[in-house]
């Protein structure tokens, strides 16, 4: 990493050899944990206006 005079970060790879395989796994798991995330507050938002979902998930012992 260098500084530039306008005092900005420049990020410098210095690696250049970084293979398809290795970009493709970490953006899956990237896209897989914002997915993930994007389930969870929809399931959070149907479970705050829904009784009947609430019911339904607190009779299965999961409480939110």
């Amino acid at each position: 990493m260098t500084i530039l005079r306008s005092k900005r970060f420049a990020f410098v790879n210095t690696k250049q050899n970084v293979s398809k395989k290795q970009v493709f796994i970490f953006g899956s798991i990237v896209a897989s944990g914002c997915l993930s995330g994007a389930f969870f507050i929809a399931l959070y938002i149907e479970y705050l206006h829904n009784p009947a979902f609430h019911a339904f998930v607190q009779s299965k012992g999961i409480f939110l």
